[in-house]
């Protein structure tokens, strides 16, 4: 149990990191840095930069549960998935209408959203998802 939890906290922390890396490499040359809103790029970018690394990290996930042999591993990966873009979803939300952030302020609270969200859960997927098998 603890191992699978360690395995989806240590894929989501990297798939995390990659994924706001790819953001901040490709938005850069639109607005002057990471941390504000690209210049009409987010129809394009952030989806399929997501598709990207939640699919790397659906490989990843898979590959895990099976060295450890333990079953579900897609079910961790939708799951993972579904939870990550809650909780960026939630994070941004309450920054933007709750906190009372300017622009340049919410950009470091979403970025670190960003990295630490897919770790939480992937993490709380593996957890409550993935079983042992015989």
């Amino acid at each position: 149990m603890v191992v699978r939890t360690a395995l989806g906290a240590v894929v989501g922390t990297v798939v995390g990191g990659g994924f706001l890396l790819t953001l901040n490499a490709l938005v850069r040359y639109c607005n002057g840095g990471p941390g504000r809103a690209p210049c009409g790029a987010v129809p394009l970018v952030v989806p399929s930069g997501f598709v990207l690394w939640a699919a790397l990290a659906g490989l990843l996930v898979v590959a895990g549960f099976r060295l450890l042999r333990q079953a579900h591993g897609w079910w961790v990966v939708g799951t993972g998935a579904v939870l990550w873009v809650a909780l960026v979803a939630a994070v941004y939300h309450v920054s933007r209408e709750y906190l009372g952030l300017y622009q340049a302020e919410r950009g470091p609270v979403v970025a670190a959203a960003i990295v630490l969200a897919p770790c939480v859960s992937y993490a709380v997927a593996a957890l409550f998802v993935g079983r042992r098998t015989a």
